[in-house]
């Protein structure tokens, strides 16, 4: 299979229908901004793409039209219209605009693939996210936890944002290539944030034509994407060298979380007739997991930061939390039993992911004509869903700009609507890491908490603007000083 930044789309995936121009809606479209002087709505889109479907929202209802470039893309945004596109009619969509550019970077990973690939690969890749294996985890999460947090210092002024990206890249890099972790860990970083800042500025039909041009700036982007697959591919090459898949051998019921890094499992994985993932193939789900296993992570901890800085009610919740926990008191890692246990940092987390939902939207592509939420979404039209804008509805989220962790005790998840609160997405798209996610961020977030507490510089602007590109990410570095905390 050739590198990704240059494979063609699989022939297996389902032929995508032509995009669609508002003459082409069969009946009367939903409500939207209509006709308006060519390129404004792509500027006000482009320009904040968030605060833009927000408006819709808001001025329009639940089902809103508006075109980009003379396509036509419907936002789907009441809980029933998002768990019939992400849950109940997922085969009728296909991954949507902006995913091509990740296929240039990620391959046929599980972020980025379509069936029948992504049936086979998550079957396969259910193993390392089993929850009897994240107890192992947790012992890298506190180990990388612990040599992070021993280098800030008391008063001193960090960039939490690049902080918390070294962090949990150090975890995931840890966690896939065990001892050869830090010897690759630079190279990973440097070519995944030129990687994403590249998939983020080009993600609208038509702007992969840009790739093209003899600028350092695009050429840029081949490179690191190529950079990156080298990386894994070394990396598997010597395991084959080696003569081994790792501790596991070719056993992945042999795998021991607590001694073996993941790479060994992904070479060990067998499907139900035996056959395993391609060495390629394995490449692809490595880099879709230094991906989605440090950006996003470090994106979440990075807002709860700012966050907590305005509620120091929480904050002092959260500090009593984490004194009480054993875990802590005997410097180990927590079990995932112990870790979600603790209810406090459990609130917090979900009030951070309803604010600043690390995938912020979910673009999807109709591969059939199909009703949702009593809308017909013709073949061909790009859906937009987003966590951004049904996190915000008032309907279920009271007062919604507010940061508030307590309304998940007056209202928890399981009471509300379907598709109302989708931080991970949804179905068999629903992410596999969750749990690992959720295990690494509560150590984290409790560590902190126990050893020190983090003051915005700017007391004016506790929380930062946002940058939301692929992720919702904090804009700048977020500079906090650190007070170590006496207890």
């Amino acid at each position: 299979m050739p590198r990704a930044f240059t494979a063609p789309r699989p022939d297996s995936y389902a032929p995508l229908p032509p995009p669609l121009s508002r003459r082409d809606y069969p009946g009367e479209l939903p409500p939207g901004p209509g006709l308006t002087v060519p390129g404004v709505t792509l500027a006000k889109f482009l320009a904040d793409t968030p605060a833009f479907l927000l408006d819709l929202h808001r001025r329009y209802g639940d089902a809103v039209s508006f075109s980009l470039n003379g396509q036509l893309f419907l936002g789907m945004f009441a809980p029933e219209m998002v768990d019939t596109v992400l849950v109940r009619a997922t085969r009728s969509f296909a991954k949507g605009v902006g995913f091509d550019r990740m296929r240039k970077v990620l391959g046929e990973g599980l972020l980025t693939n379509e069936e029948p690939i992504h049936l086979r690969h998550r079957r396969m890749m259910h193993a390392p996210f089993h929850r009897e294996r994240l107890d192992g985890y947790a012992g890298t999460m506190a180990r990388s936890t612990t040599d992070e947090l021993d280098r800030w210092h008391d008063g001193t002024v960090i960039p939490v944002g690049p902080r918390m990206m070294a962090l949990t890249l150090d975890i995931v890099a840890r966690t896939l290539f065990g001892t050869d972790a830090r010897e690759h860990s630079a190279r990973i970083a440097h070519s995944m944030e030129i990687a994403i800042d590249r998939i983020e500025r080009t993600m609208l039909p038509g702007l992969d034509r840009l790739d093209r041009l003899p600028l350092p700036w695009f050429r840029a982007f081949p490179r690191a994407a190529d950079d990156l697959a080298e990386v894994a591919e070394q990396l598997i090459a010597e395991r084959h060298a080696a003569g081994r898949a790792g501790a596991a051998g070719t056993d992945p019921e042999r795998y021991d979380p607590r001694t073996d890094d993941l790479l060994g499992l992904l070479l060990a994985l067998r499907d139900d007739d035996g056959s395993g993932l391609t060495d390629d193939e394995v490449r692809d789900e490595v880099l879709t997991l230094i991906l989605s296993g440090h950006e996003t992570t470090a994106n979440v901890l990075t807002w709860a930061a700012a966050y907590l800085a305005t509620a120091p009610e929480v904050r002092a919740a959260l500090e009593d939390e984490a004194d009480a926990q054993a875990w802590l008191d005997e410097d180990r890692a927590p079990t995932l039993e112990e870790a979600l246990a603790a209810p406090v940092a459990g609130m917090v987390l979900n009030e951070t992911m309803r604010l600043a939902p690390p995938v912020w939207v979910a673009p999807r592509r109709a591969l059939e004509d199909v009703e949702v939420g009593g809308v017909a979404v013709p073949a061909g039209a790009h859906v937009l869903v987003s966590q951004y804008v049904t996190h915000r509805d008032p309907r279920w989220f009271p007062d919604p700009e507010r940061f508030d962790p307590c309304r998940w005790l007056q209202r928890p998840e399981r009471d509300l609507p379907k598709g109302a609160y989708v931080p991970f997405g949804g179905g068999n798209r629903r992410c596999l890491g969750e749990q690992f996610a959720l295990l690494e961020s509560r150590i984290i977030l409790l560590a902190i908490a126990r050893r020190l507490r983090l003051e915005p510089v700017d007391a004016r602007r506790p929380v930062p603007p946002a940058q939301p590109r692929a992720t919702y990410r904090p804009r700048g570095v977020v500079p906090m000083r650190v007070r170590h905390r006496s207890r």
